[in-house]
C-alpha cells in the first residue's frame, strides 16, 4: 500500500470552540496524507464555530460539514460523525488541538492489521506553550489488555487512527459508556489488535473547558459521594463489556467477579475481598501501572468504601 492511496476519514466534532477551531483545521487540511475526507459535526453551537467551518468547508471540497439539528451531546455527536465516515480507515479529532503535519502519514505507516493505533501526544496550554507533563500518567498499553482499561485510560481519541472494522464491533456507542475513546481502544483490545506508537503526532490542549482534561476547579462534593459515582461509571463500562460478547469465557468470569466486588463498595469501609483479587490478577487489570508502588496505591483507592471516606474524609 503507498502512501495517499487509501482514503482516510476524519470525524471531527464542534461545540463552541472558535478559539483554537481555525488552528486545529489548519493542522488538518495540511497534513503530508492529502487524501482525506473530513466529516465536521456540530452539536449546537452559539458562538462562531460554524461560520468558521462554513468558510473552510467552501475553500476544501475535502471538508462536509453537518449541523445538529438537536444536541446529542459528546459521545452522540462522535458516533454520528463516525457513522458518516466513508474512508477505510478514520481518524478522530477534537477542535481545539493541533496535529503534527506528518501525523496520518505516520499513523497509516504504522496501523499493520491492528484495529486501533494511537500517537504519544504532548500538552500545550490554552496559549499553545508547550506544558512540563506527561499525559496520560499510566502506561501505554497494547495488545489483549482490555480489563486494565476498566481502572483507567491511556488512549485519548485525537491520538487514534482506527479501521473501519473496529466500528462494526463497537456501534453503537453502549448508554453507559462515559467515553467514547475508552470504549474504542476496550473493543480493540479485546481482539488483541490495539497498538500504541512512540512518535508524538499531536499537541492536546488543557484548558478550561476541555471535555476530559480541564483547569476547571472540581466541583465541591463529599469524597465518598465522588466514590461513589466513579464505582457507578466503572460499572457501566463493565456491565457494557459483558453485554459484548467479545471477550472470552476466562474473562467474562473475571469481569463478573470485579463488578460485584465493586458493588460491595457501596456498603463496606475497605473491600479487602476486591483487594485480595486485584493483587491476585494484577496483570488483568493493574497493566497501567508500572510500578508495585503505583498498582498498590490504585487498589487502595479502588477499595476504599462509602464508609471508610465518609468516616475518615480527610484520610
Amino acid at each position: 500500500m503507498s502512501v495517499n492511496s487509501v482514503k482516510v476519514s476524519i470525524a471531527m466534532c464542534t461545540f463552541n470552540g472558535e478559539r483554537f477551531i481555525r488552528e486545529q483545521l489548519d493542522s488538518i487540511v495540511n497534513q503530508t496524507y492529502s487524501d482525506l475526507e473530513i466529516i465536521i459535526c456540530d452539536d449546537g453551537s452559539n458562538d462562531g464555530t460554524c461560520d468558521i467551518v462554513r468558510d473552510y468547508a467552501g475553500r476544501d471540497s475535502r471538508i462536509r460539514f453537518v449541523q445538529n439539528t438537536e444536541n446529542l451531546g459528546f459521545i452522540g455527536n462522535f458516533e454520528k460523525a463516525l457513522s458518516m465516515c466513508s474512508g477505510v480507515f478514520i481518524a478522530l479529532a477534537d477542535q481545539d488541538d493541533v496535529w503534527l503535519p506528518q501525523k496520518i502519514e505516520v499513523l497509516m505507516s504504522e496501523i499493520g492489521d491492528n484495529l486501533l493505533l494511537y500517537s504519544a501526544v504532548r500538552l500545550i496550554d490554552e496559549n499553545g506553550a508547550g506544558m512540563d507533563k506527561v499525559f496520560p500518567s499510566v502506561k501505554r498499553l497494547e495488545g489483549d489488555v482490555a480489563l486494565s482499561l476498566i481502572v483507567g485510560n491511556c488512549v485519548t481519541g485525537h491520538a487514534c487512527l482506527i479501521r473501519r472494522e473496529l466500528l462494526e464491533l463497537a456501534l453503537p456507542f453502549p448508554g453507559n459508556v462515559l467515553a467514547h475513546d475508552q470504549w474504542l481502544a476496550v473493543v480493540a483490545a479485546s481482539q488483541g489488535k490495539l497498538k500504541a506508537s512512540e512518535q508524538v503526532l499531536s499537541l492536546y490542549r488543557q484548558h478550561e473547558t476541555n471535555a476530559i482534561l480541564s483547569n476547571k476547579a472540581p466541583r465541591k462534593v463529599p469524597r465518598y459521594v465522588k466514590k461513589l459515582e466513579s464505582d457507578v461509571k466503572m460499572l457501566g463500562l463493565v456491565n457494557s463489556m459483558l453485554d459484548s460478547g467479545l471477550f472470552s469465557a476466562e474473562q467474562e468470569v473475571l469481569l463478573q467477579a470485579f463488578r460485584d466486588l465493586i458493588q460491595a463498595n457501596s456498603r463496606a469501609f475497605y473491600n479487602a475481598k476486591l483487594a485480595r483479587f486485584l493483587k491476585s490478577h494484577r496483570q488483568d487489570f493493574l497493566a497501567l501501572f508500572d510500578t508495585e508502588e503505583k498498582a498498590d496505591k490504585m487498589v487502595k483507592k479502588l477499595c476504599r468504601g462509602k464508609w471508610y471516606l465518609k468516616l475518615l474524609p480527610f484520610s
